[in-house]
């Protein structure tokens, strides 16, 4: 039926050249009506998310350093713990999303330990090289111990799940090997490093008895994970979810109240423990069993009814906004928050002596000169991109060089996880020059995604299956070189055939959609 509609459109004539461009667009969309096949959508050149995050990211940062300016340190203090109790619950609610899209075959478990060895690996080369650079290149007076310089460095370890799947879904490859590949050490990498920070803790504060309540909360989780993964029917419309987000954040941040406060400790029997929102959340998020609701069919009324008889179906409060909104508007103020956490970059400003972590000694560092930031940010740029190419040394009984180096770059972009580490460093005390080049490295990071994802499609290009809009030039070639093989008796959709004639005589004329229309009869 596709075939018969190109090789009679072809037959009127090639679109003239001022409005060859709209015609071909509306050709690809014609042939994916007729045909049942979905119409991929051109992804944008400069997706308007990201710049969103991007500017609330220097907003924030921005405002890190003028506010403390205009606030004695007291109100300072108390700024400062509102910032990071609205942080933890951004960070919880976002934390939750990802665990939405973790999902394992438990029946061949095997097969996933190659994949979660790949994702290891490729999260943990970036953080390696950043981690070496903040050691040895910062500059003797800027270069981190060690322990505080795994820490810093896990920062460019994650990539962005949210922001992978919606620009590679939204550049036409959601069918392909690539995506699903690319799903699966997405979602396994955010996890590694999630699980790792524990460890990393552990390095950072030394060996304390109250670390042990870490490790039975972990362990804990890691079972809830495994043996309810999307087995629990809670409801998942957003208020509730960020109910749930609240909720981990109120109790991770009651925890610290409870064993820091003079009141309920007043003879210091215990240090500070903390229960870091990103694995409670993530677990939340992974428990959840996630239903397809169709929307309601409500009765249609009859003929002799009045309005008054007519039933009103209610529509919950929670509908009136996008879920897809909210989050992302979430993650926006998220943003904002992360350059607020930052402490002051150029010069010293009033900061808690204390820390409300285990390691509770803060302390305060000059930052290097804006000239050295910029080398700095560029070569950790550098280091963590190159770090995230080791996919492209594995599947090579599946796919060609081409498509693994496309899987490798699909693995550079940095997000939401990669902010709430920085945040997580921020919050165990780690200052100095090496945070303000994480979080540099990762506004720039976060403006190059569609670089990232237009390399993706320039590799795979050759390979990958084109539809719709990126068809249509084809489609009109191949319709005069098999234009006579048609068959007179192929089946044509009649709703098809209308809203095709509809759309052309809509956009191109009234007498544009006739030939289509001739070609059902």
């Amino acid at each position: 039926s596709a075939q018969a509609i190109r090789a009679h459109l072809f037959s009127v004539g090639r679109p003239s050249s001022h409005n060859a461009l709209n015609r071909r667009r509306l050709l690809g969309r014609t042939m994916a009506a007729a045909s049942g096949e979905p119409v991929a959508e051109k992804a944008p050149t400069c997706p308007v998310r990201l710049i969103l995050f991007c500017t609330n990211l220097f907003i924030g940062l921005i405002g890190s350093q003028l506010i403390p300016e205009g606030m004695v340190p007291e109100t300072y203090f108390t700024w400062k713990k509102v910032i990071k109790a609205i942080t933890m619950f951004c960070v919880s609610y976002i934390m939750m999303h990802v665990g939405f899209h973790f999902d394992i075959d438990k029946k061949h478990l095997s097969k996933y330990m190659v994949e979660y060895g790949v994702a290891m690996t490729a999260a943990g080369f970036p953080w390696l090289l950043c981690a070496i650079y903040f050691m040895f290149c910062l500059g003797t007076s800027h270069n981190l111990p060690w322990q505080e310089a795994l820490i810093a460095g896990r920062f460019a370890a994650p990539t962005s799940a949210g922001i992978l799947f919606t620009m590679l879904e939204a550049a036409g490859m959601k069918e392909t090997w690539l995506f699903k590949k690319a799903r699966i050490l997405a979602i396994f990498d955010d996890l590694d490093t999630l699980l790792l920070m524990v460890p990393l803790k552990a390095i950072f504060v030394g060996a304390k008895w109250e670390l042990a309540i870490d490790l039975v909360f972990v362990g804990m989780l890691i079972f809830l994970m495994y043996f309810f993964l999307h087995r629990l029917a809670l409801p998942a419309t957003w208020p509730f979810v960020a109910l749930y987000a609240f909720s981990v954040a109120f109790l991770c941040e009651m925890v610290h109240f409870l064993s820091s406060s003079e009141l309920t400790d007043p003879s210091d029997l215990c240090e500070t423990v903390h229960l870091e929102v990103l694995l409670p959340a993530f677990t939340v998020g992974c428990v959840i069993k996630l239903e397809e609701h169709d929307e309601p069919n409500h009765p249609q009324p009859h003929r002799n009814q009045s309005l008054s008889d007519i039933e009103i179906p209610k529509r919950e409060w929670g509908a009136c906004i996008h879920a897809d909104n909210v989050k992302l508007c979430i993650s926006a103020v998220f943003m904002v928050l992360v350059g607020f956490s930052m402490p002051a970059l150029f010069k010293p400003s009033h900061e808690e002596a204390g820390h409300r972590r285990l390691a509770g000694d803060g302390h305060s560092v000059e930052s290097a000169g804006a000239g050295m930031i910029v080398v700095h940010v560029l070569a950790c740029t550098v280091l963590m991109n190159v770090g995230k190419l080791f996919p492209a040394c594995c599947y090579r009984h599946e796919v060609n060089l081409k498509t693994r180096v496309a899987l490798a770059v699909a693995m550079m972009p940095r997000g939401e996880v990669c902010a709430g580490i920085i945040v997580n460093a921020l919050a165990l005390g780690v200052r100095g020059t090496a945070m303000t080049v994480a979080v540099f490295c990762l506004t720039l990071n976060m403006t190059m995604v569609s670089v990232f994802i237009f390399i993706v499609k320039k590799l795979t290009a050759d390979g990958q299956e084109t539809k719709g809009v990126n068809s249509a030039n084809a489609a009109v070639d191949d319709a005069k070189a098999k234009g006579d093989e048609v068959s007179a008796s192929a089946a044509i959709d009649p709703a098809a055939i209308t809203f095709t004639c509809m759309s052309l005589d809509d956009e191109l004329g009234p007498d544009s959609g006739k030939g289509l229309y001739e070609v059902q009869m």
